[in-house]
């Protein structure tokens, strides 16, 4: 494992800036507090984005099926769900990705609506979470069954979706016990888990070296390459980043602030200016890998937390980072002719797979919004609407409700096999409402902020 000591000398070869972490974090108290955000009168939204219609449809049209369908009374949240909303298959297991996900969009159903069945819910699956922990060494076991023993030991990157969902409950909530849980899970990441500035996607039980990943594999069999990087030394998590914001949000903790900070000039620096995106996967000198396809979500994803994180007071030249992003995911990987964006891109341009899948159209519909009314990108509102009508078209399950999965453009949905249309699954990524949820809520909070 790579230690600060040693991302330092790292920093020195690369000009990344480490700074110590008995310095103030600014945050939304600094200078940079305001800047980098325009924000976009109403006018020039509200013939873009209904905020009542984006409550409604991720309350009554989603979260309220899986509210019923999905939380069992132990907390454990079950996820292999056909179209009518009953188990699907075989597999019944707790991951911290499905579980730590859906309990994040158990807590939005909450804040929205005040409704104490969805408080119920909370609390029963947030102790669910919390009893994955691993009490001999800590952290959190990556999977286990509905009745807590474990099937997967390894510590993952999948620990942001410990910190992630426990800081939102503690900020709507006022729980002060799971902001206690997330700041304890990050800090076993940040002391048990650093790769240099960033973190292992995966290491074994007892964190003394990295490990093969299972992504949500029934068989047992372990990923040698999670997330396709197949020569893959060091690797940049975007939901690892996602959760220390919320972490922030919620504890305004200085430290956890430095981190914030201290990483982002280290992304600054292995940004890739030429291509216009930031690589995720390094090899063992923390050069980027060369790419062959571009995962078009993390595209989208990484500006919209540069985004993020200068309404809460980072540098704002991070906001001409994401634009380069955006503007390199769409002509990657925008299908002009349906309005939908491919899940993988050629780098050259045009799909690597013609398959079109849930989570890539939200990250579209959610950074397209967001640069558009924050940063005076007006430009991308065509792209937004016809990306929305484009999900309202082809995803939604107008006949049983919530999301479908994927689509392949041109072909009838039978197309997709025993996947056509089924409404959660255990696999990886797994199949649930995270990705509507934040986008859906992001919607709200540029529209009624």
């Amino acid at each position: 494992m790579i230690s600060r000591r040693d991302f330092t000398k790292l920093a020195v070869m690369t000009g990344i800036a480490s700074t110590g972490l008995t310095e103030v974090a600014r945050g939304a108290d600094s200078n940079n507090s305001g800047a980098g955000i325009n924000k976009a009168p109403k006018s020039a939204w509200i013939n873009h984005i209904d905020p009542d219609w984006v409550q409604k449809t991720l309350v009554g049209g989603l979260l309220d099926y899986w509210l019923k369908a999905s939380v069992m009374p132990s907390g454990f949240i079950q996820e292999n769900l056909d179209r009518e909303w009953k188990p699907w298959g075989t597999q019944r297991e707790a991951s911290l990705n499905g579980q730590g996900r859906q309990l994040y969009c158990m807590a939005m159903g909450y804040e929205l609506t005040k409704r104490p069945d969805y408080l119920d819910a909370v609390h029963k699956c947030a102790d669910f979470l919390i009893k994955m922990r691993d009490p001999q060494y800590g952290g959190y076991f990556n999977r286990t069954t509905p009745d807590l023993k474990v099937i997967d030991d390894t510590k993952t990157g999948y620990t942001s979706f410990t910190i992630f969902p426990l800081a939102h409950i503690a900020r709507i909530t006022g729980e002060k016990k799971y902001a206690d849980e997330a700041m304890k899970s990050w800090h076993e990441v940040s002391t048990k888990m650093r790769d240099g500035q960033f973190f292992y996607n995966s290491m074994k039980r007892d964190f003394s070296g990295t490990a093969p990943m299972n992504i949500g594999n029934p068989s047992g069999v372990r990923n040698q390459t999670p997330n396709g990087f197949a020569a893959r030394r060091h690797g940049l998590n975007v939901h690892m980043f996602e959760a220390l914001l919320a972490l922030y949000e919620t504890t305004r903790d200085k430290a956890v602030w430095q981190e914030i900070e201290t990483e982002m000039e280290a992304m600054a620096k292995l940004y890739d200016h030429e291509r216009g995106y930031l690589p995720e996967g390094f090899d063992e000198n923390w050069k980027a890998l060369e790419p062959k396809t571009y995962n078009v979500g993390h595209l989208f994803e990484w500006p919209s937390l540069f985004s993020r994180a200068v309404e809460l007071g980072a540098d704002p030249k991070f906001i001409e980072l994401g634009n380069r992003s955006i503007d390199t995911a769409l002509k990657a990987g925008l299908d002009k002719e349906t309005g939908g964006v491919w899940m993988n891109a050629n780098v050259s341009g045009g799909p690597a797979r013609k398959y079109m899948i849930w989570w890539t159209e939200c990250e579209t519909i959610k950074v397209t919004a967001r640069y558009a009314i924050l940063h005076g990108r007006s430009d991308l509102w065509p792209v937004f609407d016809r990306c929305l009508e484009f999900v309202r078209t082809n995803y939604f399950d107008r006949e049983h409700g919530g999301w479908f999965e994927g689509v392949i453009p041109g072909e009838p949905r039978e197309a997709l096999g025993e996947r056509a249309y089924i409404k959660g699954a255990v696999d990886g990524p797994e199949w649930g409402t995270y990705h509507q949820t934040t986008c859906f809520m992001d919607l709200l909070h540029l529209t009624r902020s």
